[in-house]
């Protein structure tokens, strides 16, 4: 009776530091992806101001021509149009997963 007791005792103890343990590797893992939330909700900001600037800036069409400028030109204006569409697909998922959780 006496070695269960203390097998149990050992058991709950070993069990209670793993439990702590993890506890504080999720409050990690939490302020983590917090943090890169943010940056990529930045990142989306910045990336939509450069868009519309771009945008702005050949307004006319200028840079579009079939010389060497005009492909560099497009080649950042596909990726930076690839990239926020990508991060607004990342942030609406976001946004969506929180009023979720909020309606909830």
């Amino acid at each position: 009776m006496l070695v269960t007791i203390i097998i149990l005792s050992i058991l709950v103890a070993l069990l209670s530091y793993l439990l702590y343990i993890n506890y504080r590797r999720a409050e990690r893992a939490t302020l983590y992806c917090e943090v890169y939330v943010r940056f990529v909700s930045a990142l989306y900001f910045r990336f939509r101001d450069t868009r519309e600037r771009l945008k702005e800036v050949d307004r006319l069409g200028a840079f579009e021509a079939d010389d060497e400028v005009g492909f560099v030109f497009k080649d950042i204006d596909e990726s930076i149009n690839e990239l926020y569409e990508f991060i607004t697909k990342y942030i609406n998922a976001e946004q969506a997963k929180e009023a979720k959780k909020t309606k909830d």
